[in-house]
């Protein structure tokens, strides 16, 4: 029996994407994609767990900064490939903008849209190196930027936008293991700050996210479209990953 989360030692939102049931009656394959949180943080005992997996591709969204200073090293011998694409050059500074924005529901789904236009070309790439399979992509927490490329394959390959909310929404029970490590390690709950809608993974953000996106880009493919994704891709990521 296959599980949604995966316990690997370090690891607290590795997840596989397969069992979603699509919009035309089939299902996303069980482990050939995975979203996750950072892979710095897994332990020799994970990792060990990890290459049991047989991972051909791994997908780093997160900053220049991020990976310089919190790397992932594979051990001797991976036979896959890493590719990093960040989607955001920086981590953005939410205290320069609005504080009554910033403090609302809106800011986390606006913030993903803005993702399409920013890491247009990392998004694009990232969907491509996605056809080699098995393949995992993160950010730092497996929420953010892990959450806007989830959302977007999950589309592509026909999984229900109602669906796509209840994976991103998975997260929130990783965003509370995570403020309990941090709080049993003495640490105060963000090292800088964080508006309330990008705390969590509320099932609100999702929504307002894919909303925008049919009504701004015509639905998923338009942002496909968008992106610079050609159908060709699309179609191999549905042959590989449907059944």
């Amino acid at each position: 029996m296959y599980t949604r989360f995966l316990d690997l030692d370090g690891l607290l939102n590795l997840r596989d994407l397969g069992g979603y049931p699509t919009e035309d009656g089939r299902t996303v394959a069980w482990r050939k994609l995975f979203r996750s949180d950072s892979m710095h943080r897994l332990t020799p005992a994970g990792q060990a767990a990890w290459d049991e997996l047989g991972i051909r591709t791994v997908i780093d969204l997160r900053t220049p900064f991020e990976v310089d200073h919190r790397r992932w090293t594979p051990i001797d011998g991976w036979a896959g490939t890493w590719h990093h694409l960040p989607v955001l050059t920086e981590i953005p500074d939410w205290t320069a903008v609005d504080k009554e924005y910033a403090e609302g529901p809106d800011l986390a789904a606006d913030h993903y849209l803005e993702m399409l236009s920013l890491g247009a070309i990392p998004l694009r790439d990232a969907v491509t190196a996605l056809i080699e399979q098995p393949a995992l992509f993160h950010c730092a927490a497996g929420k953010d930027r892990t959450g806007v490329l989830a959302a977007l394959t999950l589309r592509l390959l026909g999984v229900p936008a109602e669906t796509v909310v209840e994976d991103y929404a998975l997260t929130e029970s990783a965003t509370q293991a995570w403020l309990e490590l941090r709080a049993a390690q003495g640490k105060t709950t963000f090292d800088f700050y964080v508006p309330p809608s990008m705390r969590g993974s509320a099932p609100y953000t999702m929504q307002r996210f894919l909303t925008r996106i049919d009504a701004e880009h015509g639905g998923v493919l338009g942002v496909a479209t968008d992106l610079g994704i050609p159908q060709s891709t699309v179609d191999e990521l549905r042959r590989s990953l449907l059944i």
